[in-house]
């Protein structure tokens, strides 16, 4: 057996990204599809070990990288569903992977889980598995593609409550009318502004 990354997230119907935010760690998932991909693995010659505070994987019969990468991700997923779910968390929305670092530093600090992703396309993506998790999201204005100020509009008639904080340098975003789940931050950021913002989420 020799699976692509396609051919795994066929064999679990699931979007092919989600196999590829397992593997890297970027999000944990829904339990739903969890366990999808896990029931896939472990059809594939995968087995899951390990007791409670710890997970790992071994192999059963040959299988292709993208499914043992696929599979530790899972199983770290699985140990981290639990408090990650007890979490608040913060999905930081941002085209440049160094803003995106800068954002979870400054929010790790207060205790917040971070969710990291690139484009408001994926926010949606994350949105649509993990919105029970998210009690904000921070999010770039003006972005490649779906900008912030689109991706507030569809939060606010989807999941009205999760807070959205939009980061901008830009004059005519804060003159712009945003939904009522909107605050807006200027660039570049004061720590103590960013603290006053996120203290209550």
């Amino acid at each position: 057996m020799n699976w692509s990354l396609d051919q795994l997230a066929q064999a679990a119907g699931v979007h092919r990204n989600t196999i590829h935010n397992f593997e890297t760690g970027r999000y944990s998932g829904s339990p739903e599809k969890l366990r999808a991909v896990q029931q896939a693995l472990q059809k594939a010659g995968v087995e899951f070990i390990g007791e409670e505070g710890a997970a790992g994987v071994r192999l059963r019969k040959t299988t292709s990288l993208p499914a043992v990468a696929a599979a530790a991700g899972v199983a770290a997923a699985t140990t981290a569903a639990g408090a990650a779910a007890l979490a608040h968390s913060v999905l930081v929305v941002n085209s440049a992977p160094e803003v995106r670092s800068l954002a979870r530093s400054i929010l790790e600090e207060l205790r917040l889980n971070v969710i990291e992703a690139e484009s408001g396309e994926e926010a949606l993506m994350i949105l649509q598995e993990q919105a029970i998790n998210l009690s904000a999201v921070f999010s770039e204005a003006i972005m490649p593609g779906m900008d912030g100020i689109v991706l507030a509009n569809i939060i606010m008639k989807t999941w009205p409550a999760i807070k959205v904080i939009l980061s901008t340098g830009a004059v005519s975003v804060l003159e712009k009318k945003l939904p009522p789940n909107a605050d807006v931050i200027a660039k570049p950021w004061r720590i103590s502004e960013m603290f006053r913002i996120f203290k209550g989420v």
